[in-house]
């Protein structure tokens, strides 16, 4: 193990022998993780398996069978909106190439950052293949594990998506594993502005401009050294300076490139050219930037909940609809990581239903754990045979089974469905 954690530290580009205090991070369980898995860093841009890695699952009490799923799955990985931060890179480092000041490590450097400007190839959030490949997977995963819902009694699965492309594509990467693993599955897909606005609602740009102020003190605190950083990658580093004059804006460019090349496939890691104060310090602050924007914050978690009663309300609908019918084997949908991280918050998933401020939400929460690419929540419906026991439901997220703040379950990870009913319906 310390072996393979040394080839980590090595790969990231931490030369030294010791490990750094994580201690002095607001998390050091974070800032400790993205030392030894450098792409933890990558937050909401997590490619799904690097970020989470499928549990057993705990057996259902006894008499129990599982008979529906609702979920809600976001799209899988993507490119990402920084091309000008790719070509800043780009350009630095060609002049320096050109001026004859760039190390052999810099130049490493450039030829990475022109692979992933030219896989992004000016489409700002397109699917890629590895993001159509972690649909298949999960669909691939959620059919054997609950093999039941599908080949027993309703072969019908209702599946919605947002409108935007990469979501769209998700569901047929999805539903066509579905198809291909049982042909007779009575599939019917739909899309539109009405669906839009319950399974894609996000936070708003009174929030969004709110929590842009509140994140100010955080920025203004943010000065790391980033001299090894510059020496690394230039022969000469006062020469150096008249190409990259702002070395933290440059660092942010390195950190964008870090950041999505592996949802192109590349086996590249940019993170190794940036000290651990830099590469958590940008992953803080858009960490903190997240779960203002998207969970149950002090700051703004109130109205935020607003916002997802929509999907909320559709769930229970939906599930109501088929308990009742017994004509729906699974509500498939398929959105984005804000929805899912708000839906996941309002419903009090350990984790990230914990409401907390900014300072707090800095020492406890990890977005990557949370809402990767292809990021996705099952609700598990189970029956008993017995007519007088209540249905149970099981909530797993990103194929990990949770908890529930403020709900009893009845058993290990079941809760009876009338209680969290009650307790998400308006």
């Amino acid at each position: 193990m310390k072996k393979y954690l040394l080839i980590l530290v090595l790969a990231a580009g931490q030369l030294c022998a010791a490990q750094p205090d994580f201690s002095r991070f607001p998390n050091p369980e974070f800032a400790k993780m993205i030392y030894e898995r450098p792409w933890m860093a990558n937050l909401n841009a997590c490619p799904y398996e690097m970020a989470v890695q499928p549990e057993a699952l705990t057996k259902a009490p006894r008499g129990y069978k599982p008979f529906y799923i609702s979920h809600y799955g976001r799209h899988g990985t993507r490119s990402g909106w920084d091309q000008d931060k790719y070509e800043v890179v780009i350009e630095a480092l060609t002049k320096a190439k050109e001026d004859g000041i760039l190390s052999a490590s810099g130049d490493s450097l450039l030829q990475e950052t022109i692979l992933v400007k030219e896989a992004h190839n000016k489409m700002d959030g397109r699917l890629t293949l590895l993001g159509q490949k972690e649909h298949r997977g999960i669909a691939d995963r959620m059919y054997k594990n609950f093999r039941r819902v599908f080949r027993r009694g309703s072969r019908f699965l209702r599946v919605n998506s947002s409108t935007v492309p990469r979501c769209l594509v998700s569901m047929a990467a999805f539903t066509n594993r579905l198809s291909e693993l049982d042909p007779r599955l009575d599939i019917v897909m739909d899309c539109g502005e009405e669906i839009q606005k319950e399974i894609s609602n996000d936070h708003g740009h009174d929030i969004s401009s709110a929590r842009r102020i509140v994140l100010d003190t955080l920025r203004k605190g943010f000065n790391p050294d980033l001299s090894g950083m510059m020496a690394r990658i230039f022969t000469d580093t006062t020469a150096a300076a008249g190409i990259v004059p702002d070395p933290l804006k440059f660092s942010n460019a390195i950190y964008a490139v870090g950041r999505i090349s592996r949802s192109f496939g590349f086996e590249l890691n940019a993170y190794r050219f940036l000290p651990l104060e830099a590469i958590y310090g940008w992953s803080d602050y858009n960490n903190v930037y997240m779960y203002l924007g998207e969970c149950n914050s002090v700051e703004f978690g109130e109205e935020r909940m607003k916002r997802a009663e929509p999907l909320v309300q559709m769930i229970v609908r939906q599930a109501d609809d088929a308990l009742a019918s017994g004509a729906v084997a699974a509500d498939l949908r398929f959105g984005h990581d804000y929805p899912l991280m708000a839906l996941c918050s309002y419903l009090g998933v350990e984790g990230i239903g914990e409401k907390y401020n900014w300072r707090e939400a800095r020492q406890h929460f990890i977005s990557t754990l949370y809402s990767p690419f292809a990021g996705n929540l099952q609700l598990v419906f189970y029956r008993s045979r017995k007519a007088d026991k209540p249905v149970l439901v099981k909530l797993i997220l990103n194929e990990r089974e949770v908890k529930l703040i403020g709900l009893e379950p009845v058993q290990g990870p079941y809760y009876n469905w009338e209680e969290l009913r009650a307790k998400i319906s308006r």
